[in-house]
């Protein structure tokens, strides 16, 4: 099985990430419900693998912004102010 290591991205990623998402909550999801097969990791590389999940989904995000906000207008249009 291939070891993935922390580098100083990652933790500084995590550091902000925490700030605005319980992620050891989701975490305990992960595992708890059996997603990817969390159950069988320790905490510390399913949070690891967490972390570059979400830093790809914000970069895909900034990257494709158009299509992204396309997907989900309805919910994006809910938190525009009124005309």
């Amino acid at each position: 099985m291939q070891q993935h290591t922390w580098s100083e991205e990652d933790i500084d990623y995590l550091s902000k990430l925490e700030k605005i998402v319980d992620v050891g909550s989701i975490v305990q999801t992960l595992q708890f419900r059996c997603i990817c097969d969390c159950q069988m990791y320790d905490d510390s590389d399913v949070k690891l693998a967490f972390v570059r999940w979400f830093k790809a989904k914000v970069e895909h995000m900034s990257n494709d912004i158009y299509n992204v906000v396309e997907a989900e207008a309805k919910v994006f249009r809910v938190n525009l102010p009124s005309l």
